[in-house]
Order: structure tokens, then C-alpha cells, then sequence
């Protein structure tokens, strides 16, 4: 893997609103990153199902493992 620790932690919507707005993003780029969030959490990814004929046969881990790695090492 990696060789150290990689974690996710959901912001609440405010939250993400005021990081972006602390580095300098305008007022028009926050909101369309808030909005593609909310519809992100409302399951807008969820219209397709994953099937062998919709999706790569590659892994998260694998992709991880594959191209991740190599370039967080470089």
C-alpha cells in the first residue's frame, strides 16, 4: 500500500463551503462545488448500475496499488 494511513472525512456542506471560501475561490465556484456535493449525497451516482459492461474490470485497490502509489512515492 501506501506505507501510511489514508482516511475520508465528510464535511458538513457549511463546512465545505467555508474551506473553499478560506482559499479564495470566488462566491460563483463554491456554490457550484456545494451544489454538485449535495447532489452528489442526494445519489446522483447511483444512475448507473455497476456491471462488467459499465464499469473497468480494474479495483479501487488495484488502481490505488497501480497508480496512486507510484505517483504519491515520486
Amino acid at each position: 500500500m501506501l506505507g501510511r494511513p489514508v482516511r475520508y472525512e465528510r464535511q458538513s456542506l457549511d463546512d465545505f463551503r467555508a474551506g473553499l471560501s478560506g482559499y479564495g475561490f470566488s462566491d460563483a465556484v463554491v456554490e457550484g462545488y456545494v451544489e454538485m456535493m449535495r447532489s452528489k449525497d442526494l445519489g446522483i451516482d447511483v444512475g448507473v448500475q455497476r456491471t462488467s459492461r459499465t464499469a473497468s474490470p480494474t479495483t479501487f485497490r488495484e488502481w490505488c496499488e497501480e497508480v496512486l502509489k507510484p505517483v504519491v512515492q515520486a
